[in-house]
């Protein structure tokens, strides 16, 4: 079940009752004016069959979210996640040793961020107190991409208390338009007069002595390129072409390596450029 984006009348229910209790009659209008088509009745039977689950429960007409199922999700979700970053078995890199890597494949843009966005909060888990993340990409177009769900994932950082470094290969328009979600302390963002490496579709990020390095399918990556050159703002167009880029099939690298020296190499040079503490590096 998806509640980060709903797919079905149950999803959407369930999603509207986070807020809290609400009038069933009021639902069955919230649910219309999201899926148009819906009629009163399956908004209705949706309601049944979550209170069949008990997922919720239905008073006067009044519906709530379920306490007892909510604190037995609640307390899954805790479990599920220390149990994966603790005793991750995404290939076992967590138990990389130094100057040991594994590479993953994929084939859309997509599916790629999928897994790469899993690693991330995996490896976040495993720094120090303050321990900043350091992040390069040619062009921060997933924050384009798929803004609400970049933002959060920003902002997770911050609630860890990691500082979140990310360094831009250029400054055209498209880049530029992304920089106030940052807030220049617990988010900052660099962007530079030309790219730190060669290659367009190259990807970094560092987590203490781990590092992501992600490889776009070349064409694509030149897609991305060719409309930041030519982009004058991020419209209607632009976002069209990018959400396109998403879906688009190719060959994706994705590399996890365990290695201090390159590291604190990479952390030293893309650290220059933010106000940080040295001594959480």
């Amino acid at each position: 079940m998806s509640l980060v984006k709903p797919k079905n009348i149950e999803e959407n229910l369930l999603f509207l009752l986070k807020r809290g209790p609400q009038k069933c009659l009021d639902l069955v209008t919230k649910i219309k004016e999201i899926r148009p088509q819906t009629t009163k009745q399956a908004v209705y039977a949706a309601l049944r069959m979550l209170k069949n689950e008990q997922s919720i429960v239905i008073a006067k007409g009044i519906a709530s979210l379920n306490l007892s199922w909510l604190n037995e999700m609640t307390n899954f979700f805790a479990s599920a996640k220390s149990s994966y970053v603790k005793n991750s078995n995404d290939g076992s890199f967590l138990a990389l040793a130094d100057k040991e890597r594994i590479k993953y494949y994929f084939q859309t843009v997509e599916k790629a961020d999928i897994f790469w966005t899993h690693a991330v909060y995996i490896l976040v888990e495993q720094l120090k107190e303050k321990e900043p993340i350091f992040f390069y990409n040619p062009h921060e177009w997933f924050l384009l991409a798929r803004s609400k769900n970049e933002q959060a994932f920003i902002d997770s950082f911050a609630q860890k208390n990691h500082p979140f470094l990310l360094t831009a290969g250029g400054n055209a328009p498209l880049d530029k338009h992304i920089s106030t979600s940052f807030d220049g302390t617990k988010s900052q963002y660099n962007m530079l007069t030309k790219p730190m490496f060669k290659e367009n579709n190259y990807y970094l990020n560092i987590f203490g002595d781990f590092l992501i390095e992600v490889w776009l399918d070349k064409e694509i990556a030149n897609e991305v390129e060719n409309l930041y050159q030519t982009a004058t703002s991020f419209d209607e167009g632009a976002n069209a072409k990018i959400q396109k880029l998403l879906a688009r099939r190719g060959r994706m690298r994705l590399v996890i390596s365990r290695n201090h020296k390159k590291a604190t190499r990479l952390k030293k040079i893309l650290a220059r450029d933010f106000a940080i503490n040295q001594k959480n590096l």
